[in-house]
């Protein structure tokens, strides 16, 4: 087995190698579901990406690549005997503390069931990747730890993400007035926060919400996505960010809060208060009752002041110094 740079001929090899870890087992007009089983060649690219992401179809997949290889990100395959194997994705960025400059894995494809040894090889030149271009160590998204296995070695969680629930007709609405500014699809306008749901990155997070990543747009998920994306001021305290998305192929409807802070406001307790409880009224225009959202322990006493449950669900990002 050979690992190596992925390049544009290898887009094919690595939908198949996505294809047949299809976690539903079957495709389905919505998967979610189970409704509508059909023929994979009559789903739309958006009905294929709702199976498992952008690499369930080829044209999807395809303008993902570039896009990831036009911003200089890693993507490197395992190629054994002239077949792909495995496949993984590296995403470089800079937040504020306590992420810094760093380089993150976000995706591994290894078929179904996962290949552990082969997603060790491709962890193993991620990292040596990683150290060639200088960065202080290699991290690990949510989506690429590993789960129902024993730790990683040199690996440690950052950031927990906790997942947490409410009826919005539960919590209170805000006791002070606020200002809000449509986000124009401009990340920068988010420049000095920090998402308090940190399972992806930051960017990513943004790009694929809004639509604004190029495989997104071409998937018409912003059709398919009701979203409120705003800066928050509110008249006693520092400006936020709120994301309230309804994807309307979840059933019952649950709209997704994004709660971005001040790094020097995230662990105090009136500062997240006041943001989710003016997350939720924000989240109430998206006519849905629910809410869900993700954010670290800390947060889980003023979250759940406000009405909200925790739901049991816990998805860290990992660190490891190389």
């Amino acid at each position: 087995m050979t690992v190596r740079a992925a390049t544009a001929q290898d887009a094919t090899g690595i939908v198949a190698l996505h294809r047949s870890a299809n976690p539903y087992g079957d495709w389905y007009r919505n998967p979610l579901q189970r409704l509508g089983r059909v023929p994979y060649e009559d789903l739309t690219p958006l009905e294929r990406y709702l199976h498992g992401g952008f690499g369930m179809d080829l044209s999807l997949f395809r303008r993902h690549l570039h896009e990831l290889q036009r911003r200089g990100f890693p993507v490197l395959v395992a190629e054994d005997r002239g077949k792909i194997v495995g496949e993984c994705e590296v995403w470089t960025d800079e937040e504020p503390a306590p992420f810094g400059r760093y380089a993150a894995i976000v995706r591994f494809a290894t078929g179904l069931p996962p290949n552990s040894a082969v997603e060790e090889e491709l962890r193993h030149h991620a990292e040596e990747r990683v150290r060639k271009l200088g960065y202080p160590g290699i991290d690990l998204s949510a989506a690429a730890a590993p789960r129902g296995a024993k730790p990683l070695t040199k690996y440690g969680a950052l950031w927990e993400n906790h997942s947490f629930a409410a009826d919005l007709r539960a919590v209170p609405p805000p006791d002070e007035e606020f200002e809000t500014t449509f986000l124009g699809g401009e990340y920068g306008a988010l420049e000095g926060l920090i998402p308090l749901d940190h399972r992806e990155p930051a960017r990513w997070r943004f790009e694929t919400l809004t639509a604004l990543w190029p495989a997104a747009e071409l998937a018409g998920l912003q059709d398919a996505t009701k979203l409120v994306a705003v800066i928050v001021r509110p008249s006693g305290g520092a400006r936020f960010a709120v994301l309230a998305a309804l994807r309307e192929w979840i059933d019952p409807p649950v709209a997704e809060l994004d709660v971005w802070l001040d790094p020097a406001k995230i662990t105090k307790a009136p500062e997240i208060v006041r943001a989710y409880r003016i997350a939720a009224e924000v989240a109430r225009k998206l006519g849905t009752k629910r809410a869900e959202t993700f954010a670290p322990p800390h947060a889980a006493k003023p979250i759940k002041s406000l009405g909200f449950s925790a739901t049991g669900r816990s998805e860290p990002w990992l660190r490891k110094t190389v």
